[in-house]
């Protein structure tokens, strides 16, 4: 009997310890999330490999430039995360008034590497992954940058097609991981600019690619450098390829690991070269001919006059809504490559007077100095910008001129022979 208090002591002991080791266990749980149920984003850099996808061109206007994304693949537990920076809500407060004055908010998004690869194949648009080279320490620091893009106040972002989108987001990204070593050599000029490739990968759409040639303005017509050229994800995917980066030894080895096409498109490859415009110096010779017969047939027939009339308050009318919006993405919006737009010259919202004018000039011959003095100076303003090509401006306009002088000067030309 003396022995029992010293057994129960013993045992109350051992329950005590079970105890202390099972609370133990269930922090250790607490604290360290099971391979099974985490998710990729969140696996220590060891356990991932990091891929540089890249998407290949589409039909509709913000696809034609293509898309870059990250791919993180957990080795532990077979789970992926594709991470990209080209998430946008057409429902968001003043989506509309934000798109037209260059204010668009974009945002980081996640999806499942079964699902992104769905939706490229039904887009029929190519997908093709490079799988980067990095560290355990530097696959770390990327998964921490990514994670922190998902804080509130990182979420969204002031998209722009040239400077800040879905893929200069991964590639500055990948140039910090890298300690700066992505952007080596990447300084030096691309002999392109930023209207070169949007004119180039937009030209499948005759009247928006027009519109692109006459809206932006001279920003656009820059040299840029090869990094700056990276806002397009295929010239990120061609860098990244040829890269060599120092490791931790001071070791070169290749970025890219490999090359891999998980999917290819049936569509005719992105254009090497932009469109040529010299088409639209005949267009505007045409139109400015056209202008001349019906303005000299004009003079004997009631009926010529209201067909003139009716053609050259048209064009005028077109002439000024170009100006109004030229004008409006100058001064009112953040489309930064559309302000300083030489195209102003030659068409400005002013022509919306003559839209009124011409008509009363060539059927009732009223005022017909006053449309004279302005058909002068539109033809004047027009001669102003061919000249400026001499020496003094840098926009790549010239087609444009084109387009607009002919039919300014016949203008002139029938309403002085009126006088």
């Amino acid at each position: 009997m003396p022995r029992t208090p010293c057994r129960a002591s013993r045992w109350l002991a051992h329950v005590l310890t079970l105890a202390l080791l099972v609370a133990t266990g269930a922090r250790a749980h607490a604290q360290v999330q099971p391979p099974e149920s985490r998710d990729a984003l969140h696996a220590p850099g060891k356990d991932v490999t990091v891929h540089l996808m890249t998407m290949g061109n589409g039909s509709d206007v913000y696809e034609m430039f293509g898309h870059s994304s990250f791919w993180i693949h957990d080795n532990v537990t077979q789970r992926d995360t594709v991470i990209n920076w080209g998430v946008f809500d057409r429902d968001q407060p003043n989506f509309i008034p934000h798109f037209l004055k260059g204010l668009m908010l974009y945002s980081v998004g996640g999806n499942r590497l079964q699902d992104v690869l769905y939706s490229y194949r039904y887009w029929n648009r190519s997908v093709t992954t490079q799988e980067l080279e990095l560290t355990a320490t530097q696959r770390d620091t990327l998964l921490a940058m990514v994670r922190a893009n998902f804080l509130p106040e990182n979420v969204h972002y002031r998209y722009d097609y040239f400077v800040d989108n879905c893929a200069t987001k991964p590639r500055d990204i990948l140039d910090h991981v890298l300690g700066g070593q992505l952007r080596i050599g990447a300084d030096s000029l691309s002999g392109t600019s930023y209207r070169w490739h949007a004119t180039r990968l937009m030209q499948g759409d005759r009247p928006l690619v027009v519109g692109v040639e006459i809206g932006l303005g001279r920003p656009a017509d820059r040299e840029i450098t090869k990094w700056e050229e990276m806002f397009l994800p295929r010239k990120l995917h061609d860098w990244v390829a040829t890269r060599q980066v120092r490791d931790s030894a001071g070791a070169l080895r290749p970025l890219a690991r490999n090359d891999r096409v998980l999917f290819e498109a049936n569509r005719p490859p992105e254009a090497a070269t932009p469109p040529s415009f010299t088409w639209l110096w005949g267009l505007g010779v045409g139109i400015g001919a056209l202008f001349l017969v019906v303005g000299f047939a004009a003079r004997d027939s009631r009926a010529a006059r209201i067909v003139a009339a009716t053609l050259y308050s048209i064009w005028a009318a077109i002439c000024g809504l170009l100006g109004v919006l030229l004008t409006l993405l100058w001064t009112v919006t953040d489309h930064r490559f559309a302000h300083q737009n030489e195209n102003l010259l030659l068409f400005h919202p002013l022509w919306l007077v003559l839209a009124v004018a011409l008509p009363m000039t060539i059927v009732r011959r009223r005022d017909v100095a006053g449309t004279t003095r302005w058909l002068s100076v539109f033809l004047a303003a027009s001669a102003l910008a061919l000249v400026a090509h001499a020496g003094l401006s840098r926009q790549m306009n010239l087609s444009v001129i084109g387009l607009a002088l002919p039919p300014v000067a016949a203008l002139w030309l029938v309403v002085r022979r009126l006088a």
